[in-house]
């Protein structure tokens, strides 16, 4: 039953993003980034956060204390979930288009914005790992008050989708705004009314491992997205629907990304 709930809470935040972008800029401005050259240089970030979160995986399996803790499975489920959403993140932003061609000029920003959003959902979900794994570890005191510093980082990676948002399509501000509030309150409302209210809303156990995999989902309906797009290369309809409605598919995908990592948040802080 979680998994219908969490998917209509999903819905819902993406439907109330898209009516408040009922009045879309006519152009997305000036750009801000040589777009190919930053898709080349997010891969090799991006590729490096892999690597961490990995490297971080396999070094927690060796500690001996760390395998018979009860939080061991989520912490390690955690860590190779969002080095596997960093994975998806390096092949979207690696292959972001680059030739100079008029018809590209709708997808390049797109992809800039689809490997964002990944490559900021892989690193949110193997930080919010850190909680259980201080707890794990033995320090629950330093957990409670790093769930804060989480939130922080979870407020401050949905502004920047945001701001993507704003920078490289036509969605306008309200909506862009709506972003990082909505994809926060919602999953509040959730977890703290319709979940009290009705308990099989939320897993019953293993929430955040659990939310995670809704987090490898998401990349993955995210990837096949980008390569949409890029088998839609050259084709002249497609590329004008981007340009009338690419910031409806991105404003969406963006609620999605902050709502996902807030229920996460909220299946570590409220264990």
């Amino acid at each position: 039953m979680w998994v219908i709930g969490t998917i209509i809470a999903l819905i819902a935040g993406a439907a109330a993003v898209a009516a408040l972008n009922s009045r879309p800029r006519t152009t997305s401005g000036p750009p801000l980034w040589d777009i190919s050259k930053m898709g080349v240089s997010n891969a090799a970030s991006v590729g490096t956060f892999a690597g961490f979160s990995l490297a971080s995986a396999i070094f927690i399996a060796g500690l001996d204390g760390a395998r018979t803790s009860a939080e061991f499975a989520t912490v390690f489920g955690m860590m190779l979930i969002g080095f596997l959403i960093l994975v998806i993140a390096t092949w979207i932003v690696g292959s972001t288009p680059s030739a100079p061609h008029a018809e590209e000029v709708a997808a390049q920003p797109i992809a800039l914005v689809l490997g964002n959003l990944c490559a900021n959902l892989g690193v949110s979900i193997t930080w919010l790992a850190l909680a259980p794994l201080m707890a794990e570890i033995g320090l629950p005191a330093l957990a409670d008050v790093f769930v804060w510093a989480l939130l922080f980082m979870v407020l401050t990676g949905a502004a920047w989708v945001a701001l993507f948002a704003y920078r490289l399509t036509m969605a306008s501000a309200r909506a862009c705004l709506a972003v990082p509030v909505l994809g926060v309150a919602l999953p509040a409302l959730y977890r703290l009314v319709a979940v009290r209210l009705w308990p099989p809303l939320w897993p019953d156990n293993a929430a955040a491992l659990r939310f995670a995999f809704v987090a490898l989902g998401a990349a993955g309906l995210v990837f096949a997205l980008h390569l949409g797009l890029l088998a839609a290369d050259g084709n002249t309809q497609v590329q004008e629907r981007l340009r009338r409605d690419g910031h409806r598919i991105v404003l969406a995908l963006s609620q999605a990304y902050v709502a996902v990592v807030a229920l996460t948040w909220f299946a570590v802080t409220l264990r």
